[in-house]
């Protein structure tokens, strides 16, 4: 492939620092939906824009012959959670010997921006694709994944035989991914002036619930994790609360015996020391939950992408399941393209402070640029 084939790490770094300096949490994404269409039309042969309802859409790009095989799909999410208070560096992009910082710095704009350098250097190569490279960036992931879940449903993805999804997985190559419930847990206790003993204070009912079903992972045999995210009562002044709503998220991984969600519900009814009773359903949302799924170690997507990362940085990947929930998932269930997850090296993910490594940045869209190539340009 020669030295044209080559990363340019001060206008990656630029590009990573112009990703994090635009406001974009989940579906409010517009701003760097547009920035991202004209940056993608400078070295894209076909740009488009997919409106998804009540977010900034998705923006998609083509490189290469359109409809050639292999299609190599390079997808991450442009989307961030909002900003936690406390923050002591600029949440809006800095820079500090191999640390940027930013809300989304690690999940996942250094994903997005090694990759649009990555399909830069292939557009930039003049060399003549024999595939084509598909680069989506995706809204809503930090959401309801609505982006990826119209991505699939419009057709976008159709034809994808290799590629990969960017996550922040400290540089470790994720074969799989968790799946993810959310319990909304409504409980009814008894409502009675605060002094009495005769009522049955929700709330209390709930924290004793919620302290049951964080100890559903305490056995070797069940994996994953369990997280209370809400407790919430009606916050009366001299009574006790008759009703309390407790929402309960449970990642799970693939493989789990039986159904989840039977098996979930059936340990949060056998509370111990519980009085109250309850109304247990799966809390609404505009897209399905995501299942899990785990890659074949012969699978094409996972070979090349392995390679991609022994060729560039020496060494064989280091690799496990994506512990919580991506838009592979999504790419899986509904769109029958199964894609390993990679991305890079840091820390503060969803917290203050967030930064990525950027040294880890550059080995990232290297072992993009060398996996999509492979895939697309002619054999030697």
């Amino acid at each position: 492939m020669g030295d044209i084939l080559e990363i340019n790490p001060s206008r990656l770094k630029s590009l990573l620092l112009d990703l994090v300096a635009l406001k974009s949490y989940s579906s409010q994404e517009v701003e760097m939906a547009d920035f991202l269409v004209d940056e993608f039309a400078r070295f894209a042969d076909k740009v488009e824009k997919q409106p998804v309802k009540d977010c900034g859409g998705n923006v998609i790009a083509r490189i290469g012959p359109e409809g050639a095989s292999p299609t190599y799909l390079f997808l991450a999410h442009m989307d961030t959670i909002e900003l936690f208070e406390g923050w002591s560096r600029n949440p809006w992009g800095e820079s500090e010997d191999d640390r940027i910082f930013g809300i989304g710095a690690l999940d996942a704009k250094s994903s997005l921006a090694a990759m649009i350098e990555a399909a830069r250097s292939l557009s930039d190569s003049q060399q003549e694709l024999t595939g084509e490279v598909l680069l989506i960036a995706i809204c809503d992931e930090e959401g309801f994944s609505r982006g990826s879940y119209e991505a699939v449903k419009g057709g976008k993805i159709e034809g994808i035989e290799m590629g990969v999804v960017g996550e922040p997985t400290q540089m470790n190559l994720m074969k799989g991914a968790c799946g993810r419930l959310v319990f909304d847990v409504v409980v009814k206790g008894r409502a009675a002036i605060g002094t009495e003993r005769r009522g049955i204070n929700a709330v209390i009912e709930a924290c004793k619930l919620t302290l049951w079903a964080t100890r559903y992972t305490s056995n070797p045999k069940v994996e994953g994790s369990v997280a209370p995210l809400a407790i919430k009562s009606q916050e009366f002044i001299v009574t006790h609360p008759e009703r309390c709503l407790v929402r309960i998220d449970r990642h799970y991984p693939r493989g789990a015996r039986g159904d989840e969600k039977r098996k979930f519900v059936a340990y949060l009814k056998s509370a111990e020391e519980f009085t109250a009773e309850t109304e247990i359903r799966l809390m609404e949302r505009p897209t399905p939950f995501a299942e899990p799924f785990e890659l074949l170690d012969d699978d094409p997507a996972l070979r090349v992408l392995s390679q991609a990362y022994r060729e560039v940085l020496g060494g064989e990947p280091k690799t496990g399941i994506y512990p919580t929930v991506s838009d592979a998932n999504y790419l899986n269930q509904f769109g029958n393209v199964s894609v390993p997850i990679l991305g890079p090296k840091g820390g503060n993910q969803h917290s203050r402070d967030e930064y990525a490594l950027f040294s880890s940045v550059v080995d990232l869209a290297r072992v993009y640029l060398a996996a999509a190539s492979s895939a697309v340009l002619p054999k030697e």
